[in-house]
């Protein structure tokens, strides 16, 4: 299934939506027959759609919109060159996450083993 018509399908699941024309009239500058075409993979979400269903579910606008961007891909380059940029992405920030967690964790030189003894 492609990004956009997850996405919906994401949106309507949150939203407990039973038909297409409740996301309909949620979306500015949707149609019935514009979702529909979403749905087979014939067109595409706006970004500003994208940004604002992502947020409506709690997901990160920057990732749906890179996402959009993979899946708007025409050529198989294109979409080499943008699953390349998400994969860095997320070992950046695996990695970032990873030194935080080690960070937090590391006592600071001279805290341990410093008693007090009162007599």
């Amino acid at each position: 299934m492609m990004f956009s018509a997850e996405l919906i399908e994401k949106y309507k699941n949150f939203k407990g939506y039973t038909q297409d024309k409740q996301i309909v009239s949620d979306l500015e500058k949707c149609t019935k027959s514009n979702l529909s075409q979403i749905k087979k993979g014939e067109r595409h979400l706006t970004p500003s759609q994208t940004m604002f269903l992502a947020e409506a579910i709690g997901m990160d606008t920057k990732e749906a919109l890179l996402q959009l961007a993979l899946e708007k891909s025409k050529t198989k380059e294109e979409s080499d060159v943008w699953t390349d940029v998400i994969k860095k992405i997320s070992a950046a920030c695996i990695a970032l996450t990873l030194c935080l967690g080690l960070a937090a964790e590391t006592p600071t030189k001279g805290a341990i083993g410093r008693r007090r003894y009162s007599l």
